[in-house]
């Protein structure tokens, strides 16, 4: 067990981040790099380097794997981080997926889950469910925000909450307009009929 490495998964992307920096180590493997005989191995003209990107990619994990320092994100936001008990935070990454991916993703969600809401099972039968990024719907200003918590460097657990403009939400309402707003893994979304 001495000598293997250990590998702390914080979060999906810091886990990914880890195998990515094993595999530049094994790579680039600093006790390799041919010294020329007599000089030290701590001169910075003649000793092994990590390049820019690699340096870079191990600060970026080293904040995946530790997070943010409270008062380095937005003011509203380490407010509520630090009323739960943590001191840094990573914010969780929304994923990228293209819109039929999206689109299928959220009608699968609520064609079994908002059967018994008026007027949904017509609409869904008759094509006539529109689902939408949140992020494009001008006006709606829906959001989700998630973060991994962390007390003194160790994962405690993870919060979220949403944004919404509540007078464009409330106004489509009024307008007879049927909808419905949430997120799936990160995929927020606005669905009318």
């Amino acid at each position: 067990m001495s000598g293997e490495p250990k590998m702390v998964s914080v979060n999906a992307s810091a886990a990914t981040a880890l195998a990515t920096l094993n595999l530049i180590k094994s790579r680039t493997d600093v006790s390799q790099a041919i010294q020329p005989a007599g000089t030290s191995s701590i001169d910075p003209k003649t000793s092994a380097r990590l390049s820019p990107a690699v340096s870079d990619a191990i600060l970026k994990i080293g904040q995946l794997v530790r997070g943010s320092q409270l008062s380095d994100l937005p003011a509203e936001h380490a407010e509520r981080l630090r009323s739960l008990g943590t001191d840094s935070a990573t914010r969780v990454q929304k994923p990228v997926v293209n819109d039929a991916e999206f689109q299928k993703t959220v009608m699968s969600y609520v064609k079994d889950a908002w059967t018994g809401l008026d007027g949904f099972n017509e609409a869904l039968a008759s094509g006539k469910v529109k689902i939408q990024r949140a992020s494009d719907v001008k006006d709606l200003g829906y959001e989700t925000i998630q973060y991994d918590m962390f007390k003194d460097g160790s994962l405690i657990g993870g919060a979220g909450w949403d944004t919404i403009n509540r007078s464009f939400y409330d106004a489509q309402a009024a307008a007879g307009v049927r909808q419905g707003v949430g997120s799936i893994d990160g995929l927020d979304y606005y669905v009318t009929w």
